[in-house]
């Protein structure tokens, strides 16, 4: 279980991570295009899945604390 939450969490923090510079970017040349139009797609649509993203890589990396596995490694970051 362990070994799947770390992933799927990767996964997702790679995703959103890669989804914000793609509303960036995106927002960027809707300003010099002067496309309103585009410029609230990448700001609300695209926006809320990279958002949803965010919150289930959250999640997940939360979850990892609650595994067999994460109980033990728990105690090696704090040292």
């Amino acid at each position: 279980m362990y070994t799947i939450c770390l992933n799927v969490s990767r996964a997702l923090v790679a995703l959103f991570l890669i989804g914000g510079i793609v509303v960036v970017v995106g927002q960027t040349v809707a300003m010099a295009v002067g496309s309103a139009a585009m410029m609230t797609s990448f700001g609300s649509d695209v926006a809320d899945i990279v958002c949803v993203l965010a919150g289930l890589a959250g999640l997940f990396s939360f979850l990892l604390l609650y595994t067999a596995e994460g109980k033990e490694k728990a105690g090696e970051w704090e040292e």
